[in-house]
């Protein structure tokens, strides 16, 4: 293990430490209190964007059928959920529908066989959302059915793009200077536009922007996307609605937080841990249909579908669980990419199996379910930040069927037969791009964390760089020279938590070792250790605490 530490600077303020060490160029005010009106980038800029509005209008006046297609994910079904919404509200189109495809029987993304569906519909416009950056075929065989095709997608594109009426990818967009928003978030600039051409009121405007924007920052969180420029913005300012403001959010999103119970301040850790997890879910195990309607319902309809998604939710876990066991025993760990291959995984799981066993070994892993009936594998792959995947699955593209990614995640298709030859593939790819030294893993630290900064007031400083994410991290300090004064386990569950007291310096402070709870023997009072953890507010007991990720013994 390595630790990297981003600033040792010891004459500056610790807000202004972490603020280096994210690079952050702007001022900071601008960081810490973003705007929408300084960040956002013009719709305008975004590629075929006036080509889709059109398009779009042209379908409403003449009161066409049009089509929704989404990704079965968070991303995909707040997209589909917005745009629809929106359509039917806003623009009083109520001829539109939603579609997404089958996770198991159809894979990511759209297909002929969907087109085929949608020409029985007599659908005359689909507009795809998380999405279609892919489907050269798809594209051309829309187009041979006479059918217009508008793409909405953040996903990077292979060397050629469909031959689509109207593509809107920040992707593609050369003018589009910030690439990192999610497909939500690219729906959201498609409504924008459309308000734009219909000439919609300041007043409309707010309106429409207050009921989405908690949508839209749901999926961008969820998706993992960069939480900087427009999208810190965008959910910085969501927070500020949804925690002062909650009365103005939908009325389906007030259920669904009734149902978990979130009563007080949300973050983004409610996101990623509580509401997207359940939304993911109806996708990855049954339909994402029934995640569509917690979102569309209110209260009383909504209940049956909240209560359906948590058991699916809960037998999601047991799954992973299940799969993450069994490919700890298939994969080699001498090896530089980590694959696991099997009948038993479900398609809906690979992706969280993949993502454990990298954050595990720090090295790129696939996990693929086989499915004999299809004669293909379907899989995801996740990787460490070293390791750029989109590149290596272009070079493996004579042996996939589909593929596609973006920073943190990809998902692949390949025939049966070819599959010992992707493997080797994969293999030979990383075997001189991954060193030794590589894999090494790197801890980044902000700063090391001087006693004189424990206080209320320097603490509570470090919350204003919420909200935290992809490209915004908690930060991470080193507390150096700490003194263990009471060590004990705490917490029923698994190993349980190790908790400590430390004295650092003049300072007694709590900390905390989440599921460490069996090393509780390898600690006494009086042991002299390091610390590398985040600081978290004690909503218990008052205070802050450190939630610990790594315990130093000094040599």
């Amino acid at each position: 293990m390595k630790i990297n530490l981003l600033n040792t600077q010891q004459d500056i303020s610790i807000l202004q430490r972490l603020l280096k060490a994210r690079n952050v160029a702007c001022t900071t005010e601008d960081f810490l209190n973003p705007t929408l009106k300084k960040y956002r980038i013009p719709t305008s800029k975004l590629n075929d964007i006036d080509k889709a509005t059109s398009i779009i209008f042209s379908h409403i006046k003449e009161n066409k059928k049009i089509m929704v297609f989404g990704d079965y994910d968070v991303d995909g079904v707040t997209s589909s959920f917005s745009l629809y919404s929106f359509f039917t509200k806003h623009l009083h189109h109520k001829n539109i529908s939603i579609m997404y495809p089958n996770r198991l029987k159809d894979g990511y993304g759209l297909k002929c066989k969907h087109i085929d569906m949608m020409k029985e519909k007599n659908i005359d416009l689909i507009i795809t959302v998380d999405n279609g950056i892919t489907s050269i075929q798809e594209a051309a065989y829309a187009k041979e059915l006479w059918i217009k095709l508008v793409i909405t997608d953040h996903h990077h594109a292979l060397d050629i793009v469909p031959d689509a009426d109207a593509i809107i990818n920040p992707q593609v967009s050369q003018d589009y200077e910030f690439k990192g928003i999610a497909g939500v978030g690219v729906a959201f600039k498609l409504i924008n536009a459309l308000m734009k051409k219909a000439n919609f009121s300041s007043a409309q405007k707010k309106e429409v922007f207050q009921y989405f924007l908690p949508i839209v920052a749901i999926g961008t969180v969820a998706d993992c996307v960069p939480l900087v420029n427009e999208n810190r913005a965008m959910v910085k300012k969501w927070l500020e609605i949804i925690n002062r403001q909650r009365e103005k959010i939908p009325e389906s999103l007030k259920g669904f937080l009734k149902h978990v119970n979130i009563k007080d301040q949300m973050d983004t850790f409610h996101i990623g841990f509580v509401i997207g997890p359940r939304i993911n879910a109806g996708g990855r195990l049954a339909s994402p249909y029934d995640s569509l309607r917690t979102l569309l319902f209110s209260w009383e309809k909504q209940k049956e579908y909240l209560e359906k998604i948590d058991e699916i939710n809960t037998e999601r876990k047991k799954l992973q669980d299940k799969a993450h066991r069994h490919a700890l025993k298939l994969i080699n760990t001498d090896e530089k990419i980590l694959i696991a291959t099997d009948h038993s995984y479900h398609e809906g799981i690979v992706g969280i199996v993949a993502w454990r066993i990298t954050e595990k070994f720090y090295k790129p892993s696939v996990v693929l379910h086989m499915c004999k009936e299809r004669g293909i594998a379907v899989g995801s792959l996740r990787w460490p930040d070293y390791f750029n995947v989109v590149e290596m699955l272009k070079t493996a593209d004579h042996l996939l069927e589909r593929y596609g990614g973006h920073k943190q995640a990809g998902g692949l298709t390949v025939k049966l037969e070819n599959l010992d030859s992707l493997k080797n593939h994969f293999l030979e790819y990383v075997d001189d791009l991954i060193s030794e030294e590589t894999l090494i893993r790197t801890i980044n630290v902000d700063t090391i964390f001087y006693a004189h900064e424990w206080n209320n007031d320097t603490l509570r400083q470090i919350q204003k760089l919420a909200p935290f994410g992809v490209g915004n991290e908690e930060p991470n300090f080193l507390f150096e020279e700490c003194t263990i004064v009471w060590v004990d386990k705490v917490g029923q569950r698994g190993k349980g938590h190790l908790k400590l007291s430390v004295q650092h310096h003049d300072n007694i402070m709590t900390l905390l070792r989440r599921s460490k709870g069996d090393l509780l023997g390898e600690y006494n009072i009086g042991d002299t250790i390091n610390i590398i953890g985040k600081i978290k507010p004690d909503n218990y007991h008052g205070g802050f605490f450190i939630d610990c990720s790594q315990i130093i013994t000094p040599s």
